[in-house]
């Protein structure tokens, strides 16, 4: 899985010194879900000073997660709906722990809220989708310095794939999450996620399809782009599959396209009959950058090799179109 601390603190991190330099940063609310740590992710992960304000955890505690997540390997509409009932936003994002989220896409969100609504687009009463782009696993390995993967991020960001259900014929809300997003009403109205889908899969489709009986489901990436940005860490689709071990597939759960209600689970959901408050980073800060020129050699070399990476998928795309166009350059001769 790679190095999933420090994932976690780039992610943090890059979005709160993304949201400064677009003039949000004093309307952002960052909330960590911590789902049956041991030890708490707030008394470990080391956060730029812009966190001391921004940022706050809501800790699971083993014995209430372990009974909650029954057979499940980690229930995450349970652990989302944790933070989601409890954040104060006027607009709540879920993304994932590793995915960075862009300067553009705070400043571009910034600028519909101030027009909203408008005749294409009412943010109150949409259900907000956007794909991320992946990050390639030679460089995300590497644990880079903010500076560095920030650098690397501004620079290279058009050259990575977007990951999307519409390349296999699914709609966009199939695809892995970038953000989404929602009004606050939205989000309790509807009771958040299903919290019967404890296991791997569906839940933002099931979503998508209860809230699209009552709102807009907006494919949100027309209008900010796709600025979010996966730190991959898995090497192959061989590594990828097995993941949680050959012997212990992850079980999944089955999508459910009729018979949905808008409004699932009860009263407590998000755990909310829980005494689970919103606690604050208590790690100290590092120097991030201090080590950065130690990591220059394996940067430089990890660009490289995704030069090489990106070269081979031309040469294997572009192959079968010259076969075809010889084929035909000859048939008539």
């Amino acid at each position: 899985m790679g190095n999933s601390k420090w994932r976690l603190e780039t992610s943090i991190n890059l979005a709160l010194l993304n949201a400064k330099r677009a003039g949000l940063i004093d309307e952002l609310e960052i909330i960590v879900s911590d789902w049956g740590s041991e030890i708490p992710l707030r008394d470990v992960l080391q956060l730029v000073p812009q966190a001391k304000e921004r940022v706050q955890f809501v800790h699971t505690p083993k014995e209430i997660a372990i009974n909650e997540q029954k057979d499940s390997k980690f229930p995450e509409v349970i652990a989302l709906n944790s933070a989601i009932r409890r954040a104060s936003g006027e607009y709540i994002g879920r993304i994932d722990n590793d995915t960075i989220v862009g300067e553009k896409f705070f400043s571009k969100f910034l600028k519909l809220h101030k027009v909203n609504p408008t005749q294409e687009l009412d943010l109150k009463d949409s259900f907000l989708f956007v794909e991320r782009r992946s990050v390639p696993y030679r460089i995300s390995r590497l644990s880079l310095p903010l500076s560095q993967i920030n650098w690397f991020i501004k620079l290279s960001s058009k050259m990575f794939k977007i990951e999307s259900a519409k390349d296999w014929g699914r709609e966009f809300w199939w695809s892995p999450v970038g953000i989404m997003m929602f009004h606050r009403d939205i989000w309790h109205a509807t009771h958040g996620y299903d919290e019967k889908l404890i296991y791997w899969g569906w839940m933002e489709g099931d979503l998508a399809l209860r809230l699209g009986q009552r709102h807009q489901i907006v494919e949100f990436s027309n209008f900010v782009g796709h600025d979010f940005y996966h730190l991959e860490h898995y090497s192959n689709m061989t590594e990828y599959k097995d993941r949680n071990g050959t012997a212990t597939p992850r079980k999944k759960n089955t999508p459910k396209f009729e018979g949905l209600s808008y409004v699932e689970n009860d009263k407590n959901w998000g755990l909310f009959d829980f005494d689970l408050p919103l606690r604050t980073n208590s790690a100290k800060a590092k120097n991030f950058d201090f080590y950065g020129i130690l990591k220059v050699p394996q940067l430089i070399m990890g660009i490289i090799l995704l030069g090489i990476d990106k070269t081979s998928e031309i040469i294997v795309g572009t192959l079968p179109k010259l076969r075809i166009w010889f084929g035909k350059l000859i048939s008539h001769q």
